[in-house]
Parts: C-alpha cells; sequence; structure tokens
C-alpha cells in the first residue's frame, strides 16, 4: 500500500473504532403507505415500523415507497429507530410543498395543485378541441386523450 493509502485506512479504522456501525443493508418485508413506516429483515432479525420519513409528523415534502422484497440501506437513529436512506426498488415517489404535489407510481404522473390536476385541464383541452374540430379530426383527438391518461394522473 502506499502512504495515502495507509493514512486513508488508518484514518477509517479511527473513526470505526469509537462505535457501532451506523448503516446497514436490509430487506423490506412489508410497507405501510399510512404511517410511511416499512418492516426489514436486518441480519436474520425482523425491524419494524422502519421510518420513510425524516420526521414522524403529518407533514409531507419527499415520500418514497421502496418495494416489498427490495433491498435497503438504513441508518441507526437510537437503540430501536431506523430510517430508510435509499432503496433499489421504489413503488412510489412524491414532493409535496403545500397543496402542490408531483407523484411518480406505476400509474403514472400526477402534477396537481390542490383539486386541480395536469391530466383534468389536458383533457378538458382536448374536449373543447374536439367541440370545435370537424368530425375528421375525431380519431386524433382520441388517441391524444388515450396518451394523456395513459401518462397523466
Amino acid at each position: 500500500m502506499d502512504e495515502i493509502s495507509k493514512l486513508r485506512q488508518s484514518f477509517l479504522d479511527q473513526a470505526h473504532a469509537g462505535g457501532p456501525v451506523g448503516f446497514y443493508d436490509a430487506e423490506v418485508t412489508a410497507i405501510d403507505s399510512d404511517s410511511f413506516t416499512c418492516d426489514i429483515m436486518l441480519n436474520e432479525s425482523p425491524q419494524y415500523e422502519v421510518r420513510l420519513r425524516a420526521v414522524v409528523s403529518e407533514n409531507k415534502s419527499i415520500d418514497v415507497l421502496p418495494a416489498v422484497g427490495s433491498q435497503v440501506v438504513i441508518g441507526k437513529l437510537g437503540d430501536d429507530d431506523y430510517i430508510v436512506i435509499a432503496c433499489d426498488q421504489i413503488t412510489m415517489y412524491q414532493v409535496t410543498t403545500d397543496t402542490t404535489t408531483i407523484r411518480l407510481n406505476s400509474g403514472g404522473v400526477l402534477i396537481g395543485k390542490g383539486t386541480e390536476t395536469l391530466n383534468k385541464i389536458l383533457t378538458d383541452l382536448v374536449n373543447v378541441i374536439a367541440g370545435i374540430a370537424a368530425p375528421k379530426d375525431m380519431a386524433a383527438l382520441t388517441l391524444l386523450l388515450d396518451r394523456i391518461n395513459n401518462l397523466l394522473k
């Protein structure tokens, strides 16, 4: 080993000497999408109600739901308090700021503010155009509506 590598390894050894490892690999065994927690298997030992949100509250900011069976990296916050830091498969990703939401899942993309969604606005627009368009354009407009509804929720 060169001198830099030896120094780096010595630093890492000293940094880890004072306490237990703080990050672990685990597997998700169950998801609670209401409380934004999951159950995991950690070194053949089940751990329950592992946080998916940074803070236990009703507030939303960035929410990620891992898939059951996915591999996750968790951080230890306390004796029996863990948080998921990263996962290899997700079922839903959502960012919320006040009443504005962007949500991605297998059903598509939702972009909304309050009761309005991008899907609703585009669907209304195509329907208005269909009301004034010639009948020959209806097939193209119907196809456009199908595409919008396939992508946006």
